[in-house]
């Protein structure tokens, strides 16, 4: 996984033909303001970070006054826009089996899945995903334009209405969204530690029409290729999950962490350098991924988060944050 999670940037290219179809806004100042460069949707397999995402995601939002923007935008998501992992979705010889591909390949449409398993149970196939890691944030529109797409790829490969028999979403209770629960047509529980999509394990065992052999091989190959690339900065990663544990106790300087994994601090700066980041660039991705989830959940005041986020004082934090996102703590989280 890289060091800060990416999205594919086809969802982006989606978040603005939305804006532009749905709602008559030209997308290209968006883009221009959360900083995401367009040329990256004519590359395949082109990748945006997650807090550009995320920043994204929110200003269509703003900018729609919709609460309903992900389930539109997931509806435009079509099998391409996965990139590999659509080709391999559409070959796959049951509903089953393209499961255990998006399971084996979510790290194709986003990194920032921290874990996705298949359990069957109770004459259930069950979907689980998790999200472990107290830096990510896991955006609430993102989280439902991808539920949409995800039953709407399901009813491209069957070529009938796929309905869940429960879900379970991560979003508490009293946030709960009935356009969300009328689009699944199943039981749906808040505030879990986890999502889960429990399905009928014999609707899912069914045959496909779709089912191509040579060609669920080749894009398997190619998916493993693509995601062997993704892992290119582990030593990135480490420091990045280091420095989540020790910014509270402010002791994340860079010797303590080269300490922690076991190597000079010489041979950290090196391999961070063969991976193309350094130190201070991690520190400064996770800082502002911290404070602005710490922002968002508004559990904290800006003199403790300033102090989570490993600054000595709430000026010094205010001054950084401006400098990362042009808004003042106070006016991100009346944003937010």
């Amino acid at each position: 996984m890289l060091y800060e999670p990416t999205t594919l940037a086809n969802v982006a290219r989606v978040v603005g033909e939305t804006l532009q179809n749905d709602y008559g806004l030209d997308p290209a100042p968006i883009f221009d303001q959360v900083k995401i460069d367009t040329s990256k949707f004519r590359r395949p397999g082109s990748r945006v970070p997650l807090s550009k995402m995320t920043r994204l995601w929110d200003m269509a939002v703003y900018m729609t006054d919709d609460q309903e923007f992900g389930l539109k935008a997931g509806v435009r998501m079509e099998p391409s826009d996965f990139y590999v992992l659509g080709h391999t979705w559409l070959a796959s010889a049951t509903l089953k089996g393209a499961l255990e591909r998006l399971v084996r390949y979510a790290h194709v449409l986003s990194t920032a899945i921290a874990r996705a398993d298949i359990v069957e149970q109770d004459g259930m196939i069950v979907l689980v995903e998790s999200f472990p890691d107290p830096g990510i944030v896991i955006n609430r529109t993102a989280d439902e334009a991808g539920i949409v797409a995800f039953f709407k790829l399901c009813e491209i490969i069957k070529r009938e209405r796929v309905r869940p028999l429960r879900v379970e979403l991560v979003f508490p209770a009293d946030s709960a969204r009935g356009y969300l629960e009328e689009f699944l047509d199943c039981p749906v529980t808040w505030g879990n530690e986890q999502e889960k999509f429990c399905f009928s394990r014999e609707e899912f065992e069914e045959p496909l029409p779709g089912f191509i052999p040579d060609v669920l091989d080749s894009t398997s190959r190619i998916a493993e290729q693509y995601l062997e690339s993704l892992d290119q900065s582990k030593v990135a990663t480490e420091v990045r999950r280091l420095l989540v544990q020790m910014l509270p106790a402010g002791k994340a300087d860079q010797d303590s962490i080269a300490n922690r994994l076991y190597r000079s601090t010489s041979t950290l700066q090196r391999q961070l350098s063969a991976e193309g980041t350094t130190y201070r660039d991690i520190l400064e991705t996770t800082r502002r991924s911290l404070a602005e989830k710490y922002l968002r959940d508004g559990d904290y005041s800006q003199a403790e988060i300033a102090y989570m986020v490993g600054f000595s004082d709430q000026s010094n934090f205010a001054r950084a944050f401006k400098r990362w996102t042009g808004m003042s703590p106070g006016q991100f989280q009346k944003s937010a």
